[in-house]
């Protein structure tokens, strides 16, 4: 809360700031066009000068002010640009009232309109007449541009948005005394043309350069650093062009030839040039078209990622700044010092002659030096392909490591944030990124795909800035990496899924070595269950036989053959029972229908004298199968039925068999009562363990679907071929579960 209350009073501030050097201005603006009207029309000139005569003070204050008036050719520009400039700081202000570096150079805008405007000693001259006070000139002389140049240096000096509370740097204070007591002094000694050009062409903007440099050291991404590095680059260029400007008119005044007068009415002589000062009316006007063209670089460094997409344009305009103002510059040297000597058409020549031959190396110095201004020193062009060359291609488990990849080529092109990513078909991508240590990760990227045998299998990403530039140079240089990438990326993508199918492959060894574990056990446990009941039934059915013969014998030894023949019969019903219970101990251990007939066959004769169990084989188009998978399912059959007959006597049951798409699909549903089970029960029957054990060691998988009143059914596969190994064998209950059996 403390810190929106002080950010809402400084919004106030900035606001009512803005307002009074914007009236200020208005009014002397105002007022200096009304001079400049009486002063170019003689009608109404003769008509106030009547008034005048009758005593009226605004009257007489107008014509006293009107023979300051600058020309018509330079007034017209003049008061556009104070407009426009008035204008675009009332847009800052709108946009960021909050934002301390646009308010506070919408400060500077509004005071600057009247502060550098030549027609605003006429507008001094008529409210001095006015109001009878000599020194009303200081607003315009010394109180407007003191507050200009103050407010732009605090606007150029503070830290970078989102940086904590945005307060100006400690230098700035210093700075802003140090300019605001050069802009007194100015005053003092020169006319407003020429404090325009030293002020606002050349110390301001360098002031600006010292804060925006600094800005940009500070910012921690590339969101903060694009606006910096935009507003760096229009400061550069207004030093660069004031510069270039002020060569030519020290060649003009060193050679005492006429250059283009401007007409400053503060300057000694009304309605005359300043006699000692030099001819800058070019460098005024650049000056004055500096102040806007930076309000436009605020403007649109404030859109959301205006400044980060606008990088590379700029940097083109830059040059061409650059290149213009030193190819100019040369032009009007080299013509201006000939023509005193030779002809003029001799002069034109020599001077074309040599910009042409100086273009070239001048643009590509240009170029260099716009690269190293905005972007500072970046590492050499091409040298990351050598590091890459360089770099061990394969990790310790023989996967490229792209990880490392990425960094080289990130720190290699000077970015914040690189990104590899491996195209999988039909399943996710893979990406592996590098952001520079203490850096955001970047927003905008530019990701150029990476080619193998003409098919794309990835992409290289960075962030904008680290391939922006006056030329394609940095650009190409990430293509030329991209394609030198691309065998990388394919070893990596098919690493990648041997890896995967090699892990699938050592999940479904592990359930295999499982089921056997399971099948072993369960067994040696059917081994003690048959010793068991073999111990317990046949045994005793056969002890039982033994004595019973033994009994016949005696009675026929006695002669009692009806008795003995009652023994012989009781045998005979013993016999039935052993057979009985013998051939009830080792059901599942051997089938011989099975091996004869094959699955299909076998089953339709185990159930053929059954009612309530119909087998369906319309599905199968193969009748015998590996004698692997007719046990696996004949077994598992066998098993599906008794439990359906144990838990559900009297239903329906069918048994379906079919083929397709190389497998062997079995289902044994009843029409039964069905269960529910606890949320999350396991599967934990002994039947059901064998028969998923079974199905387990073929490769293939088992399922039980059940629910109260709707049956249950046990649905699985075996492949007719080898066991698809990437595909484990499991059972699983679907809907509440199925019982232990």
């Amino acid at each position: 809360m403390t810190a929106e209350r002080s950010g809402r009073r400084t919004g106030a501030v900035s606001v009512v700031a803005f307002v009074c050097c914007a009236l200020l201005s208005v009014g002397w603006l105002g007022l200096g066009v009304v001079a400049a009207v009486v002063h170019h029309s003689p009608d109404l000139a003769r008509s106030l000068a009547a008034q005048a005569a009758d005593g009226h003070d605004w009257a007489l204050g107008l014509l006293a002010g009107a023979p300051r008036t600058e020309p018509l050719y330079q007034l017209v520009p003049d008061t556009a640009l104070s407009v426009l400039v008035l204008a675009l700081g009332a847009a800052l202000l709108v946009s960021g009232v909050h934002d301390p570096t646009r308010s506070l150079l919408a400060i500077a805008l509004a005071a600057s309109a009247a502060a550098f405007n030549l027609q605003s000693s006429a507008a001094s001259q008529a409210l001095a007449t006015v109001t009878g006070l000599d020194r009303v000139d200081l607003v315009p002389r010394f109180v407007l541009p003191v507050a200009t140049c103050v407010a732009y240096v605090l606007a150029m000096a503070r830290t970078p948005p989102g940086r904590p509370a945005g307060r100006p740097e400690p230098w700035a204070g210093v700075a802003a005394a140090g300019v605001a007591l050069a802009a007194v002094l100015a005053a003092l000694v020169y006319p407003v043309s020429v404090r325009c050009v030293l002020l606002v062409g050349l110390v301001l903007p360098l002031l600006g350069i010292v804060g925006t440099r600094r800005w940009y050291r500070a910012a921690n991404s590339e969101r903060l650093r694009a606006p910096a590095r935009l507003l760096f680059g229009v400061l550069v260029g207004t030093v660069v062009v004031e510069a270039a400007l002020a060569v030519v008119t020290g060649v003009l005044v060193w050679l005492g030839l006429p250059g283009l007068p401007v007409i400053d009415p503060t300057a000694v002589g009304v309605g005359t040039s300043f006699p000692s000062m030099p001819q800058v009316v070019l460098s005024l006007w650049a000056a004055r078209l500096s102040l806007p063209v930076l309000a436009v670089a605020v403007l649109w460094a404030g859109r959301r990622s205006g400044a980060v997409g606008a990088q590379r344009w700029f940097s083109r305009s830059l040059v061409v700044v650059l290149v213009t103002a030193s190819i100019g510059c040369l032009y009007v040297v080299v013509d201006t010092v000939l023509s005193s000597r030779a002809a003029s058409v001799v002069a034109e020549g020599v001077a074309v002659a040599l910009c042409a031959l100086a273009f070239l190396p001048v643009f590509l110095m240009a170029e260099r030096v716009a690269d190293r201004l905005l972007y500072g020193t970046r590492p050499a062009p091409y040298g990351v392909l050598a590091e890459l060359a360089a770099l061990p291609r394969l990790t310790t488990r023989g996967v490229p490591d792209l990880a490392g990849i990425a960094e080289v080529v990130g720190r290699g092109l000077g970015a914040t944030t690189c990104r590899l990513t491996v195209h999988r078909p039909g399943l996710r991508d893979r990406s592996y990124q590098w952001v520079r240590p203490g850096e955001e990760e970047a927003e905008t990227f530019l990701e150029v795909p990476s080619l193998h045998g003409g098919q794309e299998v990835g992409t290289v990403a960075i962030d904008r800035a680290a391939v922006a530039g006056a030329d394609d140079q940095r650009q190409d240089l990430l293509e030329a990496i991209a394609n030198s990438l691309g065998i990388v990326l394919e070893a990596a993508r098919v690493g990648i899924d041997l890896e995967r199918q090699l892990r699938a492959a050592l999940a479904h060894a592990a359930e295999i070595a499982d089921a056997r574990r399971r099948a072993v056990a369960e067994a040696d446990s059917e081994r003690r269950r048959l010793e068991r009941d073999l111990h317990d039934g046949v045994q005793h059915h056969l002890v039982s036989l033994s004595m019973a013969l033994g009994l016949a014998e005696v009675e026929l030894g006695a002669g009692r053959l009806g008795e003995a023949r009652a023994r012989l019969d009781q045998v005979l019903e013993q016999l039935q029972t052993a057979e009985t219970v013998l051939a009830r101990t080792t059901t599942g251990l051997s089938a011989p229908p099975l091996g004869e007939r094959g699955v299909v066959a076998a089953l339709c004769a185990e159930f053929e004298g059954d009612p309530h169990v119909r087998v369906d084989r319309t599905g199968v188009t193969v009748q015998r199968f590996s004698p692997e998978v007719e046990a696996a399912v004949y077994f598992c059959c066998l098993e599906a039925v008794s439990n359906a007959r144990k838990h559900a006597p009297g239903a329906p049951v069918r048994v379906r068999l079919s083929t397709e798409r190389e497998r062997l699909y079995l289902s044994v549903r009843d029409e039964g009562p069905g269960w529910e089970a606890p949320a999350g029960s396991g599967v934990h029957g002994r039947g059901l363990r064998n028969m998923a054990s079974r199905i387990a060691a073929v490769g293939g998988q088992l399922q039980v679907r059940t629910a109260p009143g709707r049956g249950t059914a046990v649905e699985g596969w075996v492949p007719l071929g080898a066991p698809a190994l990437d595909r484990p064998a499991t059972v699983g209950a679907v809907g509440p579960g199925y019982p232990g059996r």
